[in-house]
């Protein structure tokens, strides 16, 4: 995403120029390349029910792909790629996988449990999302995976806006989108308790792909 900001309000209060990037269904099509590795909060098995009336309204839109209710979650950062090409920034060797969880599970001990609230919708240039009301919790999750030496800081973790993806622009024409939202994008979901994050590895093959948990960190 190119068009950054850190304050989901700069965002809505552009969202009649928004400089839309839409992800088309030939793009996934031809995708390849390594897997991803994620730091993540998964929402799947405790909010589905709760966004499910929303995932179902974005559906009727033509320009927008919906994720499905197993795709949900709020992302602490990207870690890298999985390759055995190792020797770039941002990529991992599977070798060295466990070595990083344990990093990362030691960059993020002594954090207690927190609460989370997704008051309203919101608009990315990539994505239709849910806002995240946390007291910056997870900026401060971003910050200490970002402080583990294997672990790229990126544009967006240095301007960090903690969300919920519930649908992916697959074209340009999100007028329709834009004015639905303007009409209500009230959401309301929440609390929800946040007391572990996951290390996932993800595919490339799917728009919305499945998650392969490969560590669990409690917090508490």
């Amino acid at each position: 995403m190119s068009d950054l900001a850190d304050d989901p309000a700069e965002f809505w209060n552009r969202r009649h120029d928004l400089p839309v990037e839409p992800t088309t269904d030939e793009e996934v099509a031809a995708r390849s390349g390594d897997d991803h590795l994620v730091v993540l909060f998964d929402l799947s098995d405790r909010t589905s029910e709760a966004f499910g009336s929303m995932l179902d309204r974005l559906d009727a839109f033509d320009s927008l792909a919906v994720a499905p209710s197993r795709y949900l979650h709020v992302t602490v950062t990207v870690v890298g790629d999985v390759t055995t090409a190792g020797g770039r920034s941002g990529t991992v060797a599977p070798t060295d996988l466990d070595a990083l969880a344990d990093d990362l599970g030691e960059a993020l001990t002594d954090v207690a449990p927190f609460d989370v609230r997704f008051p309203r919708l919101n608009v990315f240039p990539t994505v239709v999302y849910a806002e995240v009301d946390d007291g910056g919790q997870f900026v401060a999750l971003n910050d200490r995976a970002c402080a583990v030496d294997a672990v790229p800081v990126h544009d967006r973790d240095r301007q960090f806006v903690p969300h919920a993806a519930l649908a992916e622009f697959r074209d340009e024409d999100v007028t329709g989108v834009v004015d639905a939202l303007e009409r209500d994008r009230s959401l309301d979901v929440g609390p929800v308790r946040v007391d572990r994050l996951d290390l996932v590895r993800v595919g490339l093959d799917d728009r919305f792909p499945r998650f392969e948990r490969l560590r669990r960190f409690a917090l508490d």
